[in-house]
C-alpha cells in the first residue's frame, strides 16, 4: 500500500513514537520485575536475620529466666515479707576523756558523739530491763533496790550541774540504770536511762521542783522513749493527764514538722544516753562535807583549821580552812569501811571534834553540825539543864536514866568527863564551860540516846527524846527542833511512791518530837524529808525558819542509833531531803529546796 509523502512522514513519526512507548513500557516492566525481585530477596534476607535475632534473644531470655529461677528458690518471694527482727551489735564505747572538755571536765550534750542506728519500721520494742529490775507491781521487792549504787556530780555546758545515780547489777556487772538529775535553776530535769547489755532500751523524762520518788507508771512521767537497735521505735508524751503516742511504723503518715521533731528526739536521746553511759560510771565518787564554825559568842571564826581524820587510825584524809563567814567545805573519797571525825582548831580556842561522819558509796552531801568553840582562857561554867522525854509519848519523862558527858559532837566512845542521872521529871543540871558536848543517856527499854549539847552565854540547855527499843526490820526516825512555835512536818516515801509514812504526832517544836516508823522495811528504798509546813502553806518559800531551827534527825534500828543529821545552816527553803535508805543502808543526802509543786504531798499533814 502506498501513500503520499506527507502522510508517510506522519506515519513514520507516529510509528517511532509508538516504538518508544513500547520500549518504555517494556523498560518499566523489566525495572519493576527487577525491583520486585530485589524486594523479595531483601524480605527473605531480613526475615532470616530477624529469625536468627529472635532465636538468640529467646536463648538469652531463657538463660536469664533460668538464673532468676535459681535465685528465686533462695531469696526472692512474690511479695515482700517483714524483715526478721535481729538485735544489732554496735560498739558504744568511748573514753570519758573523749567525751569531756580536757581542761574543765565539762560535758556538752550538744556535740554529737553517737548517732541513731539504721531505721527499720518493723522493729518492735522489747521490755528487757524496766519491768525486770523495777517490778512496779511490787516495788518493795524490786531487784534495783539491791543493785550496787553510786552518786556522782558533773558540770554541764552553760554553767549547769547534774547528778548521776548509777545502778549496777551485781550478778552480771552491767550498769542497767542511770538516773540523771539535771539542775536547770529553779526546776530539775530528771531522766531515767535503762540499758540492756550496754544498749539503750528505755528512757523516761520529767520535770519537777523536788527530786522525790514518783509512780513510774503514772502520768507524772512526761516523756517515754522506747528504743531498739538504737532506733526510737516508739515515743509517748503525757500532758495534763492525756497521752499522745508516736511510732516509727507510722512515721510516713506524719507531717514534716512531726517527723523533724521525731528525728531530733531520736538523735538527742541516743547521743545523750551513751555519753551518760560512758561518763557517769567512771566519775570518782566523793562526799562533800560542809558546815560552820563559831565561837561561844556566836561569831563566825575565820581561818579556823578543819582536818578530816579517819577514826580508824587518826590519819588526816583532807583539810581546809574556814572563810570570813566561818564556812568550810571539803571533799573526801567514799568508802564503806571507815568513819571520820571533823576537827576544828584555832589559836586561843578549844579544839572541837565532830565524830561518826560516814562517807559511804551512794552518799550525797554531809551537813556537819555547827561547831561552837570556847575560848581556852574562859573557865566560866554554866548550869546546863537537860530535859529528856519519851520520843513516842512527849508526856512521859525519862526518869532515872543515867547520863555521861563527853567533849565533842556525837562522841560515843571518848573519855567521859562527867556522869549523873535524870530525876523523876527526866531532868538534870550539869555545870559546863562554853563549847560542844555529847550526852549519852541510857535506860532499860530504850535505845541509847546521844544528845548534842551546845553551851554558850545565851544557850545553856538541851532537850532530848529517847526512843523505845526498836523491833527488827524496822526503822524509827525522831525529828526534833528547838524553835517554837514552828510547824515542821516529816515523812518517809518508798520507791515508786508506794508508801508515804508520816508522824502520828504533830509537833510545834522544843517539847515534842515527831516520830516516823518504817515497819517491814525489807529491801525497799526509802527517802526521808523534813518540810517547813507553815511556810509552805503561807507561800513563804524562801523562809529561813527551818534552817535556823536547829532541827535534828535521829535514825534508829534494833541495833541502836545508826544515823544523826543536822539541818543545813543558812539555807533559804522549805524542804530538806535528809537521807536515803538503800538496801538497809543509811545514806546522807542533804538536798534543800525552795520551790514546791502544787502537790498535796507537801501541803497536807
Amino acid at each position: 500500500m502506498f501513500i503520499n509523502g506527507d502522510k508517510e512522514k506522519q506515519y513514520r513519526k507516529d510509528k517511532k513514537n509508538k516504538d518508544r512507548f513500547t520500549v518504555t513500557i517494556i523498560g518499566v516492566l523489566v525495572y519493576s520485575a527487577a525491583l520486585i525481585a530485589v524486594m523479595v530477596g531483601s524480605y527473605i534476607g531480613v526475615k532470616a536475620i530477624f529469625r536468627n535475632h529472635d532465636k538468640k534473644l529467646a536463648e538469652i531470655n531463657a538463660e536469664q529466666t533460668e538464673e532468676v529461677a535459681e535465685e528465686a528458690e533462695v531469696t526472692v518471694t512474690p511479695t515482700p515479707e517483714p524483715e526478721i527482727e535481729e538485735d544489732e551489735i554496735t560498739d558504744h564505747e568511748m573514753s570519758p576523756e573523749e567525751l569531756t572538755d580536757s581542761e574543765t571536765g565539762v560535758i556538752d550534750y550538744s556535740i554529737t558523739r553517737f548517732k541513731p542506728g539504721k531505721r527499720n519500721k518493723n522493729l518492735k520494742w522489747k521490755d528487757t530491763v524496766f519491768s525486770r529490775i523495777e517490778n512496779v507491781n511490787d516495788s518493795a521487792s524490786a531487784p534495783v533496790n539491791t543493785f550496787d549504787y553510786k552518786r556522782v556530780t558533773a558540770n554541764l555546758k552553760d554553767n549547769k550541774t547534774t547528778e548521776y545515780k548509777v545502778y549496777t547489777n551485781p550478778q552480771n556487772g552491767f550498769v542497767e540504770k542511770i538516773t540523771e538529775v539535771e539542775n536547770c535553776g529553779e526546776i530539775l530535769n530528771i531522766l531515767d536511762y535503762y540499758y540492756d547489755n550496754g544498749n539503750i532500751n528505755y528512757i523516761s523524762e520529767y520535770k519537777t521542783y523536788v527530786d522525790k520518788p514518783i509512780n513510774l507508771s503514772s502520768s507524772d512521767i512526761e516523756s517515754r522513749f522506747y528504743f531498739r537497735n538504737d532506733c526510737l521505735v516508739r515515743y509517748i508524751y503525757c500532758k495534763d493527764g492525756s497521752a499522745t503516742e508516736y511510732a516509727l511504723a507510722d512515721i510516713d503518715n506524719y507531717s514534716k514538722g512531726t517527723v523533724d521533731q521525731y528525728d531530733y528526739l531520736e538523735e538527742d536521746m541516743i547521743n545523750r544516753a551513751y555519753i551518760v553511759y560512758n561518763v557517769a560510771p567512771s566519775i570518782k565518787e566523793t562526799e562533800l562535807l560542809y558546815g560552820y564554825v563559831m565561837d561561844e559568842f556566836s561569831m563566825p571564826m575565820e581561818d579556823a583549821k578543819i582536818e578530816i581524820r579517819s577514826e580508824n587510825d587518826e590519819r588526816v584524809v583532807a583539810d581546809t580552812r574556814t572563810d570570813g563567814d566561818g564556812f568550810y567545805k571539803v571533799s573526801i573519797d567514799c568508802t564503806d569501811d571507815e568513819t571520820f571525825c571533823a576537827v576544828a582548831s584555832k589559836d586561843t580556842l578549844n579544839e572541837v571534834g565532830v565524830f561518826g561522819i560516814t562517807a559511804k558509796f551512794g552518799s550525797g552531801k554531809y551537813s556537819v553540825e555547827p561547831i561552837i568553840m570556847g575560848y581556852t582562857n574562859n573557865t566560866t561554867t554554866y548550869p546546863t539543864q537537860f530535859v529528856v522525854r519519851d520520843a513516842t509519848d512527849p508526856n512521859k519523862p525519862l526518869s532515872g536514866a543515867g547520863i555521861m558527858i563527853r567533849r565533842g559532837i556525837n562522841n560515843r566512845t571518848g573519855e567521859v568527863m562527867q556522869t549523873g542521872a535524870l530525876d523523876d521529871n527526866g531532868t538534870a543540871t550539869v555545870a559546863l564551860t562554853s563549847g560542844s558536848y555529847t550526852a549519852e543517856i541510857t535506860k532499860g527499854g530504850y535505845e541509847t540516846l546521844f544528845l548534842s549539847v551546845i553551851v554558850r552565854l545565851d544557850h545553856q540547855y538541851a532537850v532530848g527524846f529517847a526512843m523505845p527499843d526498836v523491833d527488827s526490820d524496822t526503822f524509827r526516825i525522831a525529828v526534833s527542833w528547838e524553835s517554837a512555835p514552828l510547824d515542821l512536818n516529816s515523812m518517809a516515801i518508798s520507791s515508786n511512791r508506794a508508801r508515804i509514812l508520816k508522824s502520828s504526832v504533830d509537833s510545834l517544836g522544843l517539847t515534842t518530837a515527831e516520830c516516823v516508823t518504817i515497819d517491814n522495811a525489807g529491801e525497799d528504798d526509802y527517802r526521808f524529808f523534813v518540810t517547813d509546813f507553815g511556810s509552805i502553806t503561807s507561800g513563804d518559800l524562801m523562809s529561813y525558819n527551818m534552817t535556823g531551827s536547829g532541827a535534828c534527825v535521829d535514825v534508829y534500828t534494833s541495833e541502836g542509833l545508826i544515823g544523826k543529821y543536822h539541818v543545813p545552816v543558812a539555807n533559804a527553803g522549805v524542804i530538806w531531803e535528809t537521807f536515803e535508805i538503800r538496801n538497809k543502808t543509811l545514806l546522807p543526802v542533804n538536798s534543800y529546796y525552795y520551790s514546791v509543786e502544787d502537790d498535796d504531798l507537801w501541803k497536807t499533814k
